[in-house]
């Protein structure tokens, strides 16, 4: 009786899990923001590809135009024919311009609104897709405002659905705790549940300044 209760346990958790992930899907879809983790890869590998290519040649693209060929690249080399490269590259795009990862020639990050599209874009920032994906959970947990330290399976999910059993789950937990760390100073434990701080979402949070010294520390 009680391995058959600990199953009903497993199994009541994991449903909760894919409940929650395809909320979370569906929160990130309304942000037009969502992606696979594999056609995610895909596009970034694609733009670092596309932008190294130009700087040798001594050239930028303008955003608009390194989406078009980001997606048609993506789309030949990639050997899933089912994914819509159209929607994944748009998306994926918009997720590194919210994360200030892609960098104009004056080493500036390309602004999100009406003259994105239309900005030069010379190479992205270190640590790109750490930056991007730790993006769309601060979003899920500005969004939702729910999002708590029982829903990293979900998290997991969500973010990083592959469809791959040979990819340990553990593995993408651990993952989702990694891009937390990063959120640091951007996102606090307030009890079990996860609080986006005051701080546009994909700008740095501003850290306090020392106080200056007083008198009494002068003497």
């Amino acid at each position: 009786m009680l391995a058959a209760f600990v199953m009903d346990v497993i199994r009541r958790t994991e449903n909760r899990a894919f409940t929650r992930s395809r909320e979370m899907a569906d929160c990130l879809r309304r942000e037009l923001l969502y992606s696979e983790k594999r056609p995610r890869d895909t596009v970034f590998r694609t733009i670092e590809q596309i932008l190294a290519e130009q700087d040798r040649a001594g050239e930028h693209r303008i955003l608009s135009r390194l989406t078009r060929d980001a997606i048609a690249r993506a789309a030949r080399q990639a050997s899933n024919a089912a994914v819509r490269w159209d929607v994944a590259g748009k998306t994926v795009v918009k997720a590194m311009v919210g994360a200030g990862v892609l960098l104009t020639p004056k080493g500036e990050p390309v602004p999100a609104g009406i003259a994105a599209q239309a900005t030069p874009v010379a190479t992205v920032r270190d640590q790109f897709e750490d930056i991007t994906e730790a993006f769309l959970l601060e979003t899920l947990i500005r969004r939702l405002e729910d999002v708590t330290i029982h829903d990293h399976r979900a998290l997991a999910h969500a973010l990083f659905r592959q469809f791959d059993r040979s990819v340990p789950l553990d593995d993408l937990e651990d993952r989702v705790v990694v891009l937390l760390a990063r959120l640091a100073d951007r996102v606090e434990l307030h009890g079990e549940r996860y609080v986006a701080r005051d701080v546009p979402v994909g700008r740095p949070a501003r850290r306090p300044r020392a106080a200056r010294p007083g008198p009494a520390d002068a003497a």
